[in-house]
């Protein structure tokens, strides 16, 4: 630990620029005082407090506030971040008990200042932030600190022995772990001290897609057709699924839903295709103005090039194919078009989502196909198959049950500790 504050003390300077540099890049006065430990006197003292890294944390966080401010209307929430993406989506929810305030950087008096003047009840700590002076100040002054949604990569784990040691200390001024999975859970046995206070509580990412989406009722359909939609595609997956999909000359219609709608031009040009319709690029281009047609029973492909649309197309899906999966991208959220109960394929890359795909598979509420050949082979099976569509769309609303259980455990946890008993 006296290494660690050493260090945190000879870095000031450096730390102090970027904390200085990030602000005027953001006209972010509230985030330089902030991360120095000043311009706390908004904040309401007596709270608990939510700390997350930034909006990842945040979204995942959201619905678990909400459910906790249903049981206790009365209780004040803080969320700090250390980003300022973060403290947006705080602001943006405009709920008159949720406050927002920039973590305070790891030195001693800058987490001295924010105490003192808060008061905190307890801390909860999203997945990953671990602050040894932090944990440690925390302890000395009575406030408990917990991990929720606890998570821990292998990198951390086979760390050298001396951050190793760090986390070791600092873990041992917390009082409660709760992690996401088994595999979470055993990291963290692996680190701490006392086992005893690792509990598996599961996943609260999952409750953020699956039962908070915000069904977007209209269409831009003018005729009734069973339709495909291929999400969120990169380049040249478009023209590989195109091309599975014009062999086998299927009735439905094919949505194609680019990651990145400024590609639509060249999307057009290289599918080549006739029959296709898209639904507003004829409005930002004069040299393609005669792609915008109304979609008939001729039509074959539609191209989606708007932004935040795409969820209202996931409802009613027939299939759901996940494109960022079939290029070495890291994939894209499987659980977004499984909140609305979707059949869905996905690609071989989808290492920026291991957990959520696991947790599909072994629920059988998704199907992964290995490449672009497979994926024609199981293309026309699914499609024809509807018992097994129906079963894939069954296991998804499985998991969103799942997802209520795993929110309720929570909220019944952070409010049941001693802590909270008088607020």
């Amino acid at each position: 630990m006296f290494i660690y504050r050493l260090l945190t003390i000879i870095l000031s300077p450096v730390i102090f620029g970027h904390i200085l540099w990030t602000a005027i890049r953001n006209k972010q006065s509230r985030y330089f005082w902030q991360r120095l430990g000043f311009n706390y006197s908004k904040l309401p003292a007596n709270s608990i407090w939510f700390h997350c890294a930034s909006v990842g944390e945040v979204s995942t966080l959201l619905p678990l506030i909400k459910n906790i401010h249903r049981e206790k209307s009365k209780l004040n929430i803080i969320i700090t971040t250390n980003t300022v993406t973060g403290a947006k989506i705080v602001d943006q929810q405009n709920l008159n008990y949720l406050f927002h305030s920039y973590l305070p950087f790891d030195w001693l008096y800058s987490i001295n200042r924010f105490l003192s003047s808060t008061k905190p009840v307890s801390i909860y700590i999203m997945e990953t932030e671990i602050w040894p002076n932090l944990f440690t100040t925390c302890y000395k002054n009575n406030t408990a600190v917990t991990l929720i949604n606890a998570r821990l990569t292998s990198k951390t784990t086979s760390t050298n022995a001396w951050v190793k040691a760090l986390l070791k200390s600092s873990l041992a001024k917390v009082k409660a772990i709760y992690a996401r999975t088994e595999k979470d859970a055993q990291a963290y046995k692996v680190l701490s001290e006392n086992n005893k206070i690792i509990t598996i509580a599961g996943n609260l990412k999952l409750t953020t897609v699956l039962n908070n989406h915000k069904l977007t009722e209209k269409n831009h359909f003018s005729i009734n057709r069973e339709y495909v939609l291929v999400a969120s595609t990169h380049d040249d997956e478009e023209v590989q699924i195109y091309s599975i999909w014009k062999k086998h000359k299927r009735k439905e219609l094919l949505i194609i839903a680019p990651r990145h709608p400024e590609r639509a031009i060249s999307i057009i040009k290289k599918l080549s295709c006739n029959g296709l319709s898209t639904s507003r690029l004829s409005q930002r281009s004069k040299n393609m103005g005669s792609i915008k047609q109304p979609i008939t029973d001729k039509t074959t492909v539609f191209l989606l090039d708007t932004v935040g649309e795409l969820t209202s197309y996931f409802k009613n899906a027939k299939l759901v194919i996940m494109g960022g999966s079939f290029t070495p991208t890291g994939g894209h959220n499987i659980l977004e078009p499984a909140s609305y109960n979707n059949a869905i394929i996905t690609g071989p890359y989808m290492e920026n989502f291991k957990d959520e795909l696991e947790l599909m598979i072994n629920k059988k509420a998704i199907i992964q196909v290995e490449s672009y050949e497979t994926l024609d082979k199981t293309l026309t099976t699914l499609l024809d198959d509807k018992d097994h569509r129906t079963s894939l769309q069954n296991n998804t609303k499985k998991l969103a049950h799942n997802t209520e259980v795993i929110l309720d455990s929570y909220t019944s946890l952070i409010l049941n500790q001693q802590d909270h008993k008088n607020i």
